[in-house]
């Protein structure tokens, strides 16, 4: 006597599954890894804009969007720059600098970083009259050799400074055609790639430091001697 299908079950186990059944569930193992990939490749190349990118990911600011109020500068005034000052908000700083305590200096964890400055409308009457403005400035870390660091004002080039690990006073004039209507203006600084204190040997931050900015003073341009600018 032939035994059933049924006596087959239960001395040989389940029945295998059909071919057909087969090919489903590879299809579904394919598509479940397609969709753990994307996942993996989305999380390591993220379509982000720069501002997520920066503040969420490369860590490289204390400023997610440009919020708070650019204050109107007064001429001869010493702004200190740094969490908790007028020229702290992220109006000002947003692109680049980090600012993580009140008592500290910002600094930059990119190559480039940008300030958006203001003057009085009577200090440059619909940008009739240049300004210049000065920066307390070093680069990390405090041994750093002097390097050159390219001052942007909007688009345009207009001087470069040798700057090192010591805290040194540099000057920019703005020209009067680069300052809008309403006394504003964005001043630009390319230095060279940022360093972490542990590649420094000096701790275990992994975090990069570049440019460190003390504070920031307006004054006329008369009297302008730019002797640490280079060409």
């Amino acid at each position: 006597m032939t035994p059933s299908s049924g006596s087959s079950d239960a001395l040989y186990g389940a029945p295998r599954p059909r071919r057909s059944q087969r090919i489903w569930w590879l299809l579904a193992t394919v598509v479940v890894l397609a969709f753990e990939l994307t996942l993996l490749w989305l999380a390591r190349t993220p379509r982000v804009d720069d501002h997520y990118r920066r503040y969420f990911i490369e860590h490289a600011t204390t400023c997610y969007r440009p919020m708070g109020e650019v204050p109107v500068l007064t001429p001869g005034e010493r702004y200190p720059v740094r969490k908790g000052e007028s020229l702290g908000n992220c109006g000002v700083l947003w692109a680049g600098f980090y600012s993580p305590q009140p008592d500290v200096p910002v600094s930059a964890r990119l190559a480039e970083v940008t300030l958006r400055l203001r003057v009085a409308p009577e200090v440059s009457p619909a940008g009739s009259q240049a300004v210049v403005v000065a920066l307390e400035l070093s680069r990390f870390p405090d041994s750093a050799a002097a390097l050159p660091v390219e001052v942007m004002i909007g688009e345009q080039t207009v001087t470069r400074w040798p700057v090192g690990g010591r805290y040194e006073r540099f000057e920019v004039e703005v020209p009067a055609a680069l300052i809008a209507s309403d006394g504003s203006f964005s001043l630009t600084l390319k230095g060279p790639p940022p360093i972490a204190p542990r590649d420094a040997g000096l701790d275990a931050n992994k975090f990069p430091v570049g440019l460190r900015l003390d504070a920031l003073t307006l004054r006329s341009p008369l009297g302008l001697t730019p002797a640490r600018a280079q060409p």
